[in-house]
């Protein structure tokens, strides 16, 4: 008598119906890690450049507002500040007596980012003109005076899709270019007055908070 060994054979019914459940397990899989896959690789939104402005100058040397543009690493920008309310910079130009009249700067800067869009760490430099006019009403005479400021920066910038916010540190020199003292109206000592040299090394910080364009 002979051994026989027995296979089952699966109907063709049996084996689509595998078939189907294998390729649905398949494609439920595709869905459900797509949408991950999708996250991970989005790219940053492009862009051209940005606005924005520095509510951090009220504390130190005036709140700033200006534009940079460039390419998806390096940019330069131009800003204006209003040096007048900040109050680091009232603490080491004001002495008792003083108060500023309109003070401003104008500057321009480069930067170069090491994410893609203008986005993370950032290293730059740049520099900025800065006049300021410096009241005392009991003496009646002003001091107006002009500085050049060169600085580096290193600071970071965190996006939110079309609006960012970004800190940096800085350090630069403001050097005096000009100073001149001038009666003010009903006051004749100017002449004994002599402007101070207040070219010195400075430290500031900044918080931009602008939009992409």
């Amino acid at each position: 008598m002979t051994n026989r060994t027995y296979c089952p054979r699966l109907s063709f019914t049996t084996l689509c119906s595998i078939l189907t459940v294998l390729v649905s397990a398949s494609h439920a899989r595709a869905d459900e890690e797509a949408p991950v896959a999708a996250t991970e690789s989005r790219p940053a939104p492009e862009s051209h450049g940005s606005a924005f402005v520095d509510p951090l100058g009220f504390l130190m040397f005036g709140p700033r507002v200006g534009v940079e543009a460039g390419t998806p690493h390096i940019t330069g920008g131009v800003y204006g500040r209003w040096f007048s309310p900040g109050l680091l910079g009232r603490s080491l130009f004001l002495n008792d007596g003083d108060s500023f009249a309109f003070s401003y700067g104008v500057g321009a800067r480069g930067r170069y980012y090491l994410g893609e869009g203008q986005r993370g760490f950032h290293l730059g430099a740049g520099a900025e003109y800065l006049r300021t006019r410096v009241e005392n009403s009991a003496a009646l005479v002003a001091t107006v005076s002009g500085y050049v400021v060169p600085y580096a920066e290193v600071g970071y910038r965190l996006a939110f899709d079309r609006f960012y916010a970004g800190a940096s540190a800085v350090l630069g020199y403001a050097a005096k270019l000009s100073s001149t003292v001038q009666n003010l109206p009903g006051g004749s000592n100017a002449g004994s007055y002599e402007a101070t040299n207040e070219s010195s090394v400075y430290g500031s910080a900044a918080l931009e908070l602008g939009v992409y364009f």
